[in-house]
């Protein structure tokens, strides 16, 4: 790709450079968290009917060349068969990690890429990381302070697969070990086939988890694809008809896009300690602070959720029921919250067999979501009104920090409960964790088959 002033180009090159260079330690360890988190919740999710039906379209096959596992059965696919259905299953439960900037969800995006042909190529532990570090940084370079995220939002455009075709691309660069030209053409080829819209998310139906992994396996495809030589638009991303201009409407390139990415911003990863929109975490977090102390809800005259204005805005977040779909659940501040306060947990199985509880939908009918124009993403405030007059009030920053952001020992903990929860003996997981984190820490020699013949041999 000719020149270097061409975000594709820029993007190439990071993609190159990350593969062949050391992570700081802290960002390898926090590639190491996400890692842990999408294995989690992939084997977590393997009963979700749309990770089922996926898995079902793939061809089990003797483990060989270009071939990879389903992590929520340990069996052998194709490489692309397998990312797809593991992208599917990481965002099936809508639980995988949050990138503020990007409005995207990358465990889900990234790291079926990075795991998956990191495995096909034998590869240790760091490159694999070196991988996730390349895609995280890659989503998180392409919202540019939500600017673009913002733009596709207001068009209809789903961020996370329309960013995450190109992010799981430059993972893909990574692990290939692709050059600064040919990861540009991955790039631009990522650019150029990706998109989604947010429909289905307004609407509560089920594509939206196929969303992220058609986005995992474009971005896949569009790396190999540029290994073996086919070229991508120079100016996917920035040009006349590009990206920057057709789906997100906007005619300035970010100030953000004029630097390389960092891949010390894949630091700012949130975990989503609930299976819930990201918009709604904030405000679920006080409201799980409210439910352990202990209120008396059948004396609620009122709740009043106060989150970020573009959370308050954001399709699905308004509704109120009825609820006939298990997404909708997903979607609704309302519920959400209710959901917390009356039970003190919000799983996936909440939507399933609670979405039309009375209790819940009691609570719903008494909330009202306020936009807050002070606060950021991070802020919420859940404050109930007894009929006595009473209130009480809690906010998102009361909670502890580290179930957003997660450290190794929230992150092995999680990883103890996925794993557990579906069946594997109990300490498996944790032990686990301690020979990925040990690995990091050392050398990242440990092979990534290693971790997923531990991950299979626990099922």
């Amino acid at each position: 790709m000719p020149g270097t002033a061409n975000a594709a180009s820029r993007l190439g090159t990071f993609a190159a450079t990350t593969a062949a260079s050391a992570l700081a330690p802290e960002v390898a360890v926090k590639a190491a968290i996400c890692l842990l988190d999408s294995l989690g919740l992939a084997v977590a999710a393997r009963d979700e009917p749309t990770a089922m039906a996926a898995r079902a379209m793939t061809t089990q096959v003797v483990p060989g060349p270009r071939t990879a596992r389903i992590w929520a059965d340990g069996k052998h696919a194709s490489l692309s068969e397998a990312v797809l259905a593991n992208g599917i299953a990481v965002h099936a439960h809508f639980q995988d990690d949050t990138d503020h900037d990007s409005w995207t969800h990358p465990g889900s995006l990234i790291a079926p890429v990075a795991i998956s042909l990191g495995e096909t190529l034998d590869a240790p532990l760091r490159s694999v990381l070196n991988g996730l570090a390349a895609g995280y940084s890659t989503l998180k370079w392409l919202g540019a302070d939500e600017a673009v995220a913002r733009g596709l939002i207001g068009r209809g455009v789903r961020t996370s697969p329309t960013f995450g075709t190109i992010g799981a691309a430059a993972a893909g660069a990574a692990l290939l070990g692709l050059d600064a030209a040919r990861a540009a053409n991955a790039i631009a080829i990522a650019a150029c086939t990706t998109g989604g819209t947010l429909e289905p998310v307004r609407c509560g139906s089920d594509e939206w988890r196929v969303q992220n992994g058609r986005a995992a396996h474009g971005g896949l495809i569009a790396a190999e694809l540029a290994a073996r030589g086919v070229q991508g638009a120079p100016d996917a991303l920035e040009g006349p008809k590009g990206l920057l201009r057709s789906l997100a409407g906007l005619d300035l390139v970010p100030d953000a896009w004029l630097r390389a990415p960092d891949p010390a911003t894949m630091i700012g990863i949130m975990a989503k300690p609930f299976a819930t929109l990201g918009d709604n975490m904030s405000a679920v977090l006080a409201a799980h602070l409210l439910h352990r102390d202990r209120i008396d809800l059948s004396r609620i005259r009122r709740i009043v959720v106060t989150i970020w204005r573009p959370y308050t805005e954001y399709p699905g977040t308004s509704f109120k029921g009825p609820f006939t779909r298990t997404v909708q659940t997903q979607a609704s501040t309302a519920f959400a919250v209710a959901a917390m306060l009356r039970y003190g947990r919000l799983d996936y199985d909440m939507g399933v067999e609670h979405r039309q509880d009375p209790e819940i939908m009691a609570l719903v009918e008494k909330t009202t979501v306020e936009p807050d124009d002070v606060g950021t993403h991070l802020d919420a405030t859940v404050e109930i009104e007894m009929g006595d007059g009473a209130r009480h009030r809690r906010t998102a920053k009361d909670a502890p920090r580290t179930l957003i952001f997660q450290d190794e020992a929230r992150a092995t903990e999680v990883f103890e409960s996925r794993l557990a929860g579906s069946g594997s003996p109990a300490g498996a997981a944790s032990r686990l964790a301690a020979e990925v984190f040990a690995s990091v820490r050392k050398d990242g020699s440990m092979p990534i088959r290693a971790v997923l013949d531990r991950l299979a041999g626990s099922q």
